[in-house]
């Protein structure tokens, strides 16, 4: 890994990122307009989908068109998921993330964990694992800010329609619920152009970053809704 580059003249410590929202909210184009914007300022950028998958986040993913068309596992096997998946994510943490950040690199997750509370469908998550997921959620290792790209459920149906209006409706709810309780997050008007939301991440980040010199990056810099 490179040396730390810097911003506005000072030492970029690393940056960790996830983004929340349902499909059709505008996460990939947010993603890659941050990236586009603020990747010049790292040594370099990692992105992942929900979870590191222990090093694996390059093999090819097929694109999810019907995210509630399988049927839950059981709920042993679903247990054992939500276990593998947080031993994922402190792998993940430990091995790529803490020292990236260190190492001056953005990293940026399109979804992280605790979005298996808000659509345990697509997860495939039967209702009576939900207790054992939310408290797993909390043991999860904390990102330096959360976004949720917010709008309402007709603006998602227009660009998405995998899901019904009303499942809109209710993950909009679920997500702004689930986010009470996250510590460094940003909630985004994503009904407005692509540029605009993205602007308001970038904003926030260098607010981060500002701040990092004298408060850990573990601490709730930023708490805007």
């Amino acid at each position: 890994m490179s040396s730390n580059k810097t911003i506005n003249g000072r030492s970029s410590p690393g940056l960790c990122i996830a983004f929340f929202g349902p499909d059709g909210v505008g996460k990939s184009a947010v993603i890659e307009a941050v990236k586009l914007e603020l990747g010049s300022a790292f040594s370099a950028v990692a992105q992942f989908h929900f979870r590191p998958m222990f090093g694996r986040q390059g093999l090819d993913r097929p694109a999810v068109t019907d995210p509630h068309a399988q049927l839950p596992r059981s709920r042993l096997i679903s247990c054992a998921k939500l276990l593998y998946w947080l031993l994922d994510c402190w792998f993940g943490y430990l091995v790529v993330v803490r020292p990236a950040r260190r190492h001056s690199w953005l990293v940026i997750f399109d979804r992280y964990y605790p979005d298996v509370l808000v659509d345990p469908v697509r997860y495939r998550l039967p209702a009576s694992t939900l207790r054992f997921a939310r408290w797993l959620a909390t043991l999860a290792p904390r990102l330096d800010l959360c976004v949720l790209l917010d709008a309402p459920a007709e603006v998602v149906q227009r660009r998405k329609h995998e899901v019904s209006l009303a499942e809109s409706q209710r993950q909009r709810l679920a997500y702004r619920a689930m986010f009470q309780s996250v510590p460094a997050k940003l909630l985004v008007n994503a009904g407005a152009p692509v540029d605009q939301v993205a602007h308001q991440v970038i904003v926030a980040t260098s607010t981060l970053l500002q701040r990092s010199s004298s408060q850990p990056l573990e601490a709730p810099l930023l708490a805007r809704s």
